[in-house]
């Protein structure tokens, strides 16, 4: 973390806070369209529907979840002042890297690795 600057921290703190936010705006939503749509089948043929839609609806729901932890994490690593160091080799992750992607975890060659080690074969 000490390769950022006060000014980074801050700035990449408000922009993690903003997406926690938004994504919470968004889980509100979500959560709400899923209540909703159960009052008001009538025919199997809706009701297969919003099955679906439902599915949809969840995995959108669980899909933000994650990244509200991603984004919490994020948080508590500033907090803690671990933020900004990769999980796998210690290498400072790089501002830019940090900028676009502020909850990264790994630098860019060890995300890399990762998603390698991750993919089907």
């Amino acid at each position: 973390m000490k390769h950022l600057n006060a000014a980074d921290r801050e700035a990449l703190a408000l922009k993690l806070a903003t997406m926690k936010r938004w994504v919470l705006d968004e889980l509100r939503e979500e959560s709400a369209d899923v209540a909703g749509t159960a009052e008001d089948r009538v025919h199997d043929a809706e009701a297969a529907d919003d099955a679906r839609m439902d599915e949809v609806r969840f995995a959108e729901i669980e899909v933000d979840r994650t990244r509200l932890q991603d984004i919490e994490s994020a948080l508590q690593r500033i907090a803690e002042g671990r933020y900004g160091v990769c999980i796998d080799c210690d290498a400072d992750i790089p501002r830019d890297r940090l900028l676009a992607q502020p909850t990264a975890i790994r630098c860019a060659g060890c995300q890399s690795e990762h998603e390698l080690k991750r993919a089907p074969r």
